[in-house]
């Protein structure tokens, strides 16, 4: 028993010593792995530019570059591929110029001084993902053949790629520009994604041409964002995204489905002379300021459930819409005067076969265009032609005149007792005052004289006005043939639409 005991404690001693030295060995590792995460490999940059002009594959990872990284200098292109990743580049690195035949990947790496990839080639594939700039980078003249990324990358320095040239797919998805960004005359000639992108300072995206689908979806723009000029000839998505500061779109074509949904204006929304070829959906955006559309071509516009700050005005002078789906409630007092937008307006809602919005808006135009003529015939009529029918849009104008009329004429004619009865035996004589009653015609006589004159110029042949009162009867058969007149052609207009 006591063997077997002292067994057992051996055992559990051995153990013991075991599960110390493996942990001791995992600490020891541990610090190891640790160590050379805070420290990683200083290699020098003149290492890494012997190796290219050896013509060897370049591949890095977790080490420290010091020194001017200048591949500038070299005399010919890069044919092995390049790959630094998750490190730090010290100096300032040039590759202006240089042509690089292979992959360059330097995803994860951090550029501590300022980073010129001007007229650079890419002619394999390039990746930039996670990449962090800290101080200025130029990308301008640069050429990627291939597929490049630049998603999650850092910019926060100045950043330009004007005039760059993108042949492959480009992914710039959860990017942040901490300052400037220009892409001014670049040329995407396939799709390209800034999803999630966000633009700290002033984005400057002007005269370029985005030729396959390009996504913006859930971009911030917190400094100005400018687009004017540049075309899209494909599908281009904003869905989500947010303008802080001004937003330009002018000149801009849109050949492809335009996506707006959901984008939030903080400032000016300018689409002056923009052109739609496409749908473009602007579905629950939100307009804080202007939204100028002026001189614009647009096929087919939806603003549906759209909101527009208090201030907000839409300006659509010399706009040219097939199709504008929105409802006349939402911009009414928005809109700033002009005839010909108004009258666009107007054939727009015909067509959308909205008539009654179709019919507020030609009765604000008609009024807005009242209010701003010089006192004159022209003023008169038309005064005349809204107080009538509401410039041919208001039925119920009329309605209340055809009502009205009468009903006044009635109770001139009984309350200043300018109508007689009469009666002589054998005959009626109603150019004669011989044998008139000298009672007061009763209300209900005198409505029921009105009403026969105004809708059939006849009234009861015992009941006969007289003085003055002759002169009021016959404006009144005048204004019964025009209202009468009036109202049938508003009601027939109405139901024939």
């Amino acid at each position: 028993m006591f063997r077997i005991v002292r067994w057992i404690v051996v055992l559990f001693l051995f153990l013991l010593l075991a599960s110390a030295a493996e942990a001791s060995s995992l600490r020891d590792s541990g610090n190891s792995t640790k160590d050379s995460i805070s420290h990683p490999q200083e290699i020098e940059a003149s290492q890494i530019l012997t190796e290219i002009e050896a013509n060897q594959a370049v591949s890095y990872d977790n080490v420290s570059v010091s020194g001017n990284l200048d591949l500038s200098t070299l005399t010919g292109p890069v044919r092995q591929s390049v790959t630094i990743t998750n490190s730090i580049i010290l100096g300032p690195a040039n590759f202006e110029r240089v042509t690089f035949g292979d992959l360059m990947d330097f995803q994860g790496t951090t550029f501590k001084g300022n980073a010129s990839f001007a007229k650079a080639r890419f002619q394999g594939d390039a990746n930039f993902g996670g990449v962090r700039f800290s101080g200025n980078t130029d990308f301008r003249f640069a050429r990627f053949d291939s597929a490049v990324s630049f998603s999650l990358a850092r910019f926060e320095g100045v950043v330009s790629f004007a005039n760059s040239q993108f042949d492959g797919n480009a992914v710039f998805e959860g990017s942040n520009f901490d300052t400037d960004a220009k892409f001014d005359l670049v040329q995407f000639s396939r799709p390209v994604t800034f999803m999630g992108a966000v633009f700290s300072g002033d984005a400057s995206i002007t005269n370029s041409q985005f030729s396959g689908t390009t996504i913006f979806m859930d971009s911030s723009f917190k400094g100005d964002a400018d687009f004017a000029g540049t075309q899209f000839v494909r599908d281009v998505i904003f869905r989500s995204s947010h303008f802080y500061g001004g937003s330009s779109f002018g000149l801009a074509g849109f050949g492809g489905f335009a996506d707006f949904a959901n984008v939030t204006f903080e400032n000016a929304a300018f689409f002056a002379v923009a052109k739609f070829d496409d749908n473009a959906h602007f579905l629950d955006a939100k307009f804080n300021k202007d939204l100028v559309l002026e001189s614009a071509r647009i096929y087919n516009m939806q603003l549906d459930n759209a909101t527009f700050g208090k201030n907000s005005t839409i300006s659509l002078k010399d706009a040219d819409f097939t199709r504008l789906v929105v409802p006349w409630s939402t911009i009414r007092d928005r809109l700033e005067f002009n005839g010909a937008a108004y009258l666009a307006l107007v054939k727009n809602y015909k067509n959308l076969e909205w008539f009654n919005d179709a019919d507020d808006c030609y009765y604000e135009y008609r009024q807005i265009s009242q209010a701003n003529e010089p006192l004159g015939w022209a003023k008169l009529a038309d005064v005349i032609a809204w107080l009538s029918c509401g410039y041919g849009v208001r039925v119920s104008y009329t309605a209340f005149w055809c009502i009205f009329t009468p009903l006044f004429f009635g109770v001139v004619f009984w309350a200043g007792n300018g109508m007689k009865g009469f009666e002589q035996i054998g005959q009626r004589i109603p150019g004669r005052t011989k044998g008139i009653q000298k009672q007061r015609v009763s209300l209900i006589d005198a409505m029921y004289f009105s009403v026969a004159q105004f809708n059939s110029a006849q009234g009861p042949v015992n009941r006969y006005p007289v003085g003055f009162y002759r002169h009021l009867a016959m404006l009144e058969i005048i204004l019964g043939w025009f209202f009468m007149m009036l109202f049938v052609v508003i009601l027939v207009g109405i139901f024939i639409r």
